[in-house]
Protein backbone atom coordinates (compact mmCIF):
# COMPACT_ATOMS: atom_id res chain seq x y z
CA UNK A 1 0.00 0.00 0.00
CA UNK A 2 2.79 2.35 0.77
CA UNK A 3 4.56 1.96 -2.26
CA UNK A 4 1.34 2.67 -4.36
CA UNK A 5 0.91 5.81 -2.48
CA UNK A 6 4.60 6.77 -3.27
CA UNK A 7 4.11 5.88 -6.86
CA UNK A 8 1.17 8.10 -7.29
CA UNK A 9 3.09 10.81 -5.47
CA UNK A 10 5.97 10.53 -7.45
CA UNK A 11 3.45 10.37 -10.90
CA UNK A 12 1.77 13.39 -9.68
CA UNK A 13 5.25 15.35 -9.21
CA UNK A 14 6.28 14.46 -12.71
CA UNK A 15 3.69 15.22 -14.13
CA UNK A 16 3.57 18.88 -12.24
CA UNK A 17 7.29 19.49 -13.62
CA UNK A 18 6.51 18.66 -17.17
CA UNK A 19 3.19 21.15 -16.96
CA UNK A 20 5.07 23.62 -15.03
CA UNK A 21 8.16 23.56 -17.68
CA UNK A 22 6.29 22.83 -20.84
CA UNK A 23 7.26 26.01 -22.73
CA UNK A 24 10.78 24.99 -22.08
CA UNK A 25 10.20 21.24 -23.25
CA UNK A 26 8.84 22.74 -26.56
CA UNK A 27 11.15 24.72 -27.71
CA UNK A 28 13.76 22.27 -26.81
CA UNK A 29 12.16 19.70 -29.26
CA UNK A 30 11.21 22.34 -31.70
CA UNK A 31 7.46 21.80 -30.74
CA UNK A 32 5.21 24.82 -32.18
CA UNK A 33 2.41 26.05 -29.12
CA UNK A 34 -0.02 26.73 -32.21
CA UNK A 35 -1.30 25.41 -34.72
CA UNK A 36 -0.39 26.57 -38.29
CA UNK A 37 -3.90 25.90 -41.05
CA UNK A 38 -3.08 23.75 -43.75
CA UNK A 39 -1.17 25.59 -46.66
CA UNK A 40 -0.30 22.40 -48.14
CA UNK A 41 -1.28 24.44 -51.27
CA UNK A 42 0.46 28.02 -50.94
CA UNK A 43 3.36 26.06 -50.86
CA UNK A 44 2.71 24.30 -54.11
CA UNK A 45 1.71 27.57 -55.19
CA UNK A 46 4.94 29.23 -54.08
CA UNK A 47 7.38 26.54 -55.14
CA UNK A 48 5.83 26.33 -58.89
CA UNK A 49 6.58 30.07 -58.60
CA UNK A 50 10.09 29.83 -57.52
CA UNK A 51 10.66 26.62 -59.93
CA UNK A 52 9.29 29.13 -63.18
CA UNK A 53 11.26 32.28 -61.83
CA UNK A 54 14.49 33.89 -62.19
CA UNK A 55 16.74 33.99 -59.12
CA UNK A 56 15.23 37.66 -58.82
CA UNK A 57 12.30 36.25 -57.51
CA UNK A 58 13.47 33.79 -54.99
CA UNK A 59 13.63 36.00 -52.17
CA UNK A 60 9.55 37.12 -52.70
CA UNK A 61 8.28 33.81 -52.71
CA UNK A 62 10.39 32.65 -49.73
CA UNK A 63 8.96 35.91 -48.12
CA UNK A 64 5.26 35.25 -49.13
CA UNK A 65 5.84 31.49 -47.57
CA UNK A 66 6.90 32.44 -44.42
CA UNK A 67 4.28 35.44 -43.99
CA UNK A 68 2.04 32.64 -45.13
CA UNK A 69 2.57 30.42 -42.15
CA UNK A 70 3.33 32.98 -39.27
CA UNK A 71 0.65 31.90 -36.69
CA UNK A 72 1.91 33.75 -33.54
CA UNK A 73 3.11 37.34 -33.12
CA UNK A 74 6.49 38.02 -31.73
CA UNK A 75 6.81 39.75 -28.34
CA UNK A 76 4.26 43.02 -28.78
CA UNK A 77 5.52 46.77 -28.29
CA UNK A 78 3.26 49.67 -28.65
CA UNK A 79 5.69 50.88 -31.21
CA UNK A 80 7.04 47.67 -32.50
CA UNK A 81 7.52 48.23 -36.02
CA UNK A 82 10.15 50.86 -34.82
CA UNK A 83 13.47 50.10 -36.02
CA UNK A 84 15.12 53.34 -33.52
CA UNK A 85 16.01 56.86 -35.30
CA UNK A 86 16.48 57.98 -38.72
CA UNK A 87 19.94 57.89 -39.62
CA UNK A 88 22.05 59.08 -42.49
CA UNK A 89 21.82 56.25 -45.22
CA UNK A 90 25.72 54.35 -44.47
CA UNK A 91 27.19 54.15 -47.53
CA UNK A 92 30.92 54.10 -49.21
CA UNK A 93 33.09 57.59 -49.84
CA UNK A 94 31.94 58.78 -52.90
CA UNK A 95 34.57 61.39 -54.41
CA UNK A 96 34.34 64.13 -56.94
CA UNK A 97 36.68 66.63 -59.09
CA UNK A 98 36.86 68.72 -62.10
CA UNK A 99 39.15 67.63 -64.92
CA UNK A 100 41.14 70.56 -67.26
CA UNK A 101 38.13 70.70 -69.36
CA UNK A 102 35.89 72.01 -66.62
CA UNK A 103 34.28 68.24 -66.17
CA UNK A 104 33.15 67.48 -62.25
CA UNK A 105 33.45 63.66 -61.93
CA UNK A 106 32.22 61.42 -59.20
CA UNK A 107 33.51 58.11 -58.19
CA UNK A 108 34.28 55.91 -55.51
CA UNK A 109 37.96 56.28 -56.24
CA UNK A 110 39.97 59.35 -55.79
CA UNK A 111 41.28 61.01 -58.18
CA UNK A 112 45.46 61.28 -58.45
CA UNK A 113 45.16 64.14 -57.20
CA UNK A 114 42.57 66.80 -56.12
CA UNK A 115 39.54 64.87 -55.27
CA UNK A 116 37.55 66.04 -52.22
CA UNK A 117 35.21 63.73 -50.69
CA UNK A 118 31.47 64.39 -51.53
CA UNK A 119 29.21 64.15 -48.44
CA UNK A 120 25.35 63.90 -48.34
CA UNK A 121 23.79 67.17 -47.91
CA UNK A 122 20.12 66.40 -48.53
CA UNK A 123 17.28 64.32 -46.36
CA UNK A 124 17.28 61.89 -50.27
CA UNK A 125 19.94 59.89 -48.11
CA UNK A 126 17.98 59.21 -45.21
CA UNK A 127 17.55 56.00 -44.71
CA UNK A 128 13.92 55.74 -43.38
CA UNK A 129 12.69 52.43 -43.74
CA UNK A 130 13.32 48.92 -44.19
CA UNK A 131 10.97 47.72 -46.80
CA UNK A 132 10.11 43.54 -47.15
CA UNK A 133 7.90 43.28 -50.17
CA UNK A 134 6.81 40.30 -51.84
CA UNK A 135 4.86 41.67 -54.93
CA UNK A 136 3.78 38.54 -56.38
CA UNK A 137 2.30 39.18 -60.03
CA UNK A 138 3.72 42.32 -59.93
CA UNK A 139 7.33 43.03 -60.60
CA UNK A 140 10.71 45.10 -59.32
CA UNK A 141 9.70 48.42 -61.33
CA UNK A 142 6.09 48.29 -59.09
CA UNK A 143 8.38 47.91 -56.03
CA UNK A 144 10.52 51.15 -57.26
CA UNK A 145 7.94 53.17 -57.83
CA UNK A 146 6.46 52.34 -54.37
CA UNK A 147 9.55 53.12 -53.20
CA UNK A 148 9.54 56.20 -54.03
CA UNK A 149 6.38 57.29 -53.03
CA UNK A 150 7.09 55.48 -49.56
CA UNK A 151 9.64 57.86 -49.54
CA UNK A 152 7.79 61.01 -50.28
CA UNK A 153 5.39 60.30 -47.16
CA UNK A 154 8.26 59.86 -44.83
CA UNK A 155 9.70 63.48 -46.15
CA UNK A 156 6.00 65.05 -45.47
CA UNK A 157 6.07 63.17 -41.85
CA UNK A 158 9.68 64.69 -41.12
CA UNK A 159 8.03 67.87 -42.17
CA UNK A 160 5.31 67.82 -40.23
CA UNK A 161 6.90 66.21 -37.10
CA UNK A 162 10.78 67.45 -37.45
CA UNK A 163 13.28 64.68 -38.24
CA UNK A 164 14.53 64.30 -34.42
CA UNK A 165 11.04 62.66 -33.95
CA UNK A 166 11.18 60.57 -37.10
CA UNK A 167 11.93 56.42 -36.06
CA UNK A 168 12.74 54.59 -38.82
CA UNK A 169 10.37 51.59 -39.96
CA UNK A 170 10.35 47.75 -40.76
CA UNK A 171 7.85 47.50 -43.03
CA UNK A 172 6.76 43.61 -44.19
CA UNK A 173 4.13 43.91 -47.19
CA UNK A 174 2.49 40.54 -49.13
CA UNK A 175 0.83 41.36 -52.15
CA UNK A 176 -1.97 38.50 -52.69
CA UNK A 177 -2.28 37.43 -55.88
CA UNK A 178 -6.28 36.98 -56.08
CA UNK A 179 -8.74 37.14 -53.50
CA UNK A 180 -8.52 33.59 -52.53
CA UNK A 181 -5.26 33.77 -51.82
CA UNK A 182 -5.89 36.83 -49.96
CA UNK A 183 -8.48 35.13 -47.89
CA UNK A 184 -6.05 32.45 -46.93
CA UNK A 185 -3.55 34.96 -45.76
CA UNK A 186 -6.14 36.75 -43.48
CA UNK A 187 -7.16 33.25 -42.58
CA UNK A 188 -3.48 32.23 -41.25
CA UNK A 189 -3.43 35.71 -39.64
CA UNK A 190 -6.67 35.32 -37.86
CA UNK A 191 -8.62 38.33 -39.69
CA UNK A 192 -11.63 38.42 -41.92
CA UNK A 193 -11.21 39.04 -45.48
CA UNK A 194 -14.92 40.86 -45.25
CA UNK A 195 -15.27 44.19 -46.75
CA UNK A 196 -11.72 45.31 -47.42
CA UNK A 197 -8.80 44.95 -49.73
CA UNK A 198 -5.96 45.48 -47.56
CA UNK A 199 -4.87 44.84 -43.86
CA UNK A 200 -2.19 45.57 -41.59
CA UNK A 201 -1.76 43.73 -38.65
CA UNK A 202 -0.44 45.30 -35.57
CA UNK A 203 1.02 42.72 -33.40
CA UNK A 204 2.50 40.54 -36.53
CA UNK A 205 3.56 44.06 -38.25
CA UNK A 206 2.73 43.07 -41.77
CA UNK A 207 0.49 44.08 -44.31
CA UNK A 208 -1.25 42.16 -46.62
CA UNK A 209 -2.73 43.68 -49.76
CA UNK A 210 -5.00 42.30 -52.44
CA UNK A 211 -4.15 42.65 -55.80
CA UNK A 212 -6.92 43.72 -58.37
CA UNK A 213 -4.95 46.28 -60.64
CA UNK A 214 -1.88 47.44 -60.39
CA UNK A 215 -3.18 51.43 -59.14
CA UNK A 216 -5.29 50.00 -56.66
CA UNK A 217 -2.08 47.70 -55.34
CA UNK A 218 -0.67 50.56 -55.03
CA UNK A 219 -3.18 52.97 -53.41
CA UNK A 220 -3.63 50.24 -50.71
CA UNK A 221 0.10 49.35 -49.61
CA UNK A 222 0.73 53.16 -49.34
CA UNK A 223 -2.53 53.22 -47.06
CA UNK A 224 -1.24 50.14 -44.89
CA UNK A 225 1.92 51.17 -44.49
CA UNK A 226 1.00 54.17 -42.99
CA UNK A 227 -1.12 52.12 -40.77
CA UNK A 228 2.70 50.55 -40.00
CA UNK A 229 4.55 54.17 -39.79
CA UNK A 230 2.30 55.72 -37.31
CA UNK A 231 2.93 52.83 -35.36
CA UNK A 232 6.48 53.07 -35.58
CA UNK A 233 6.37 56.70 -34.94
CA UNK A 234 3.61 57.65 -32.36
CA UNK A 235 2.58 54.10 -30.91
CA UNK A 236 -1.33 53.86 -30.73
CA UNK A 237 -3.19 56.16 -32.21
CA UNK A 238 -7.07 57.02 -32.41
CA UNK A 239 -8.64 55.49 -35.32
CA UNK A 240 -9.80 58.82 -36.93
CA UNK A 241 -5.91 59.82 -37.00
CA UNK A 242 -4.43 56.33 -38.67
CA UNK A 243 -7.32 55.89 -41.25
CA UNK A 244 -7.19 59.68 -41.82
CA UNK A 245 -4.12 59.96 -42.35
CA UNK A 246 -3.67 56.39 -44.14
CA UNK A 247 -6.65 58.39 -46.74
CA UNK A 248 -4.86 61.28 -47.16
CA UNK A 249 -1.35 59.80 -48.41
CA UNK A 250 -3.39 56.94 -50.51
CA UNK A 251 -3.06 59.11 -53.99
CA UNK A 252 1.11 60.75 -53.13
CA UNK A 253 3.18 61.20 -56.17
CA UNK A 254 6.32 62.08 -56.55
CA UNK A 255 8.72 64.25 -58.61
CA UNK A 256 11.91 64.46 -57.74
CA UNK A 257 12.31 66.21 -54.27
CA UNK A 258 8.53 67.34 -54.54
CA UNK A 259 5.61 65.60 -53.44
CA UNK A 260 1.91 66.33 -54.30
CA UNK A 261 -0.98 65.06 -52.65
CA UNK A 262 -4.28 64.56 -54.71
CA UNK A 263 -7.55 64.83 -52.80
CA UNK A 264 -8.55 61.16 -52.39
CA UNK A 265 -10.81 59.85 -55.70
CA UNK A 266 -13.03 57.66 -53.02
CA UNK A 267 -14.49 60.55 -51.38
CA UNK A 268 -14.55 63.70 -54.06
CA UNK A 269 -15.92 63.88 -57.85
CA UNK A 270 -14.72 67.05 -60.02
CA UNK A 271 -12.84 68.58 -57.05
CA UNK A 272 -15.86 68.63 -54.47
CA UNK A 273 -16.25 66.37 -51.85
CA UNK A 274 -19.21 63.86 -52.15
CA UNK A 275 -21.10 63.36 -48.97
CA UNK A 276 -21.64 64.39 -45.21
CA UNK A 277 -19.04 64.84 -42.90
CA UNK A 278 -19.25 64.48 -39.15
CA UNK A 279 -17.72 67.22 -37.37
CA UNK A 280 -14.17 66.07 -35.64
CA UNK A 281 -15.79 66.12 -32.14
CA UNK A 282 -17.57 63.71 -32.89
CA UNK A 283 -14.99 61.69 -34.50
CA UNK A 284 -13.09 61.97 -31.61
CA UNK A 285 -15.34 60.21 -29.40
CA UNK A 286 -16.29 57.49 -32.08
CA UNK A 287 -13.88 55.06 -31.21
CA UNK A 288 -16.57 51.92 -31.76
CA UNK A 289 -18.53 53.27 -34.66
CA UNK A 290 -17.03 52.01 -37.41
CA UNK A 291 -18.81 49.02 -38.35
CA UNK A 292 -21.82 48.90 -40.70
CA UNK A 293 -23.63 51.74 -42.54
CA UNK A 294 -21.72 54.73 -40.62
CA UNK A 295 -17.90 53.51 -41.77
CA UNK A 296 -18.21 55.13 -44.68
CA UNK A 297 -19.16 57.91 -43.35
CA UNK A 298 -15.95 57.61 -40.71
CA UNK A 299 -13.64 57.13 -43.38
CA UNK A 300 -14.68 60.22 -45.62
CA UNK A 301 -14.63 62.46 -42.27
CA UNK A 302 -11.54 61.38 -41.15
CA UNK A 303 -9.52 62.14 -44.68
CA UNK A 304 -11.92 65.37 -44.07
CA UNK A 305 -10.28 66.28 -41.08
CA UNK A 306 -6.55 65.42 -42.17
CA UNK A 307 -7.02 67.09 -45.47
CA UNK A 308 -8.22 70.19 -43.56
CA UNK A 309 -4.81 70.08 -40.93
CA UNK A 310 -2.71 69.56 -43.89
CA UNK A 311 -4.16 72.88 -45.95
CA UNK A 312 -2.78 75.58 -43.56
CA UNK A 313 -0.07 76.17 -41.78
CA UNK A 314 -1.52 76.59 -38.88
CA UNK A 315 -3.26 73.39 -38.97
CA UNK A 316 0.41 71.72 -39.89
CA UNK A 317 1.61 73.13 -36.59
CA UNK A 318 -1.46 71.95 -34.49
CA UNK A 319 -0.56 68.46 -36.28
CA UNK A 320 2.53 68.84 -35.00
CA UNK A 321 1.47 69.67 -31.56
CA UNK A 322 -0.76 66.68 -31.27
CA UNK A 323 1.97 64.06 -32.80
CA UNK A 324 4.25 65.29 -30.07
CA UNK A 325 2.48 64.43 -27.11
CA UNK A 326 0.99 61.29 -29.07
CA UNK A 327 4.21 60.08 -29.18
CA UNK A 328 5.20 60.78 -25.13
CA UNK A 329 3.50 57.64 -24.23
CA UNK A 330 3.11 54.89 -27.14
CA UNK A 331 0.81 53.24 -25.13
CA UNK A 332 -1.72 55.60 -24.33
CA UNK A 333 -4.29 57.93 -26.03
CA UNK A 334 -4.55 61.81 -25.13
CA UNK A 335 -7.99 62.41 -23.86
CA UNK A 336 -11.28 63.73 -26.35
CA UNK A 337 -10.64 67.40 -24.30
CA UNK A 338 -7.00 67.72 -24.94
CA UNK A 339 -7.33 66.67 -28.40
CA UNK A 340 -10.14 69.14 -28.36
CA UNK A 341 -8.51 71.85 -26.77
CA UNK A 342 -4.53 71.45 -29.50
CA UNK A 343 -6.97 71.27 -32.61
CA UNK A 344 -9.27 74.66 -31.04
CA UNK A 345 -12.70 72.29 -32.24
CA UNK A 346 -14.67 73.85 -29.57
CA UNK A 347 -14.17 77.75 -30.84
CA UNK A 348 -16.13 79.64 -32.42
CA UNK A 349 -14.85 80.25 -35.28
CA UNK A 350 -13.85 76.45 -35.91
CA UNK A 351 -17.22 75.70 -38.07
CA UNK A 352 -16.28 78.57 -40.51
CA UNK A 353 -13.07 77.71 -40.67
CA UNK A 354 -13.76 73.85 -41.53
CA UNK A 355 -16.53 74.69 -43.92
CA UNK A 356 -14.50 77.14 -45.94
CA UNK A 357 -12.04 73.97 -46.79
CA UNK A 358 -14.45 71.31 -47.47
CA UNK A 359 -17.06 72.53 -48.84
CA UNK A 360 -14.98 74.60 -51.77
CA UNK A 361 -12.69 73.26 -54.65
CA UNK A 362 -10.97 71.02 -53.32
CA UNK A 363 -7.33 71.45 -54.30
CA UNK A 364 -3.98 69.12 -54.63
CA UNK A 365 -1.22 69.68 -51.67
CA UNK A 366 2.44 69.85 -52.36
CA UNK A 367 5.03 69.28 -50.22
Amino acid sequence: MRDWTSNLILSALVLLALYLNRETIADRLGLERYVVPDVTEQEQRNTARLQSAGPESEQAVNLEMEHSTCGAPTQYRCNSASLGRVKIQSADGIYTWQDDRGITHFSDRPAQQGASEYQFKSNHALDYFDLELDYGVLGQAFRNRLEARLNAVFRTYTGIIGLEAMRKVKLRIVIANNRRAYKKMLDVLGSSAAGNQGIYKTAHNIAVVEFRSEAQAMRTAIHEAVHAINQAVLGNTPRWFNEGTAEYFEYIETSMNLSQLKPNGAWVRNDYLVGGLLHPNSLFEAAGSWQGKAQSMMYRSSWAFVYYLMSSQRGRSQLKHYMRLEQEDPCDLLSFTQIQFIFETREGQFANSYAEVTQQKLTVHRF
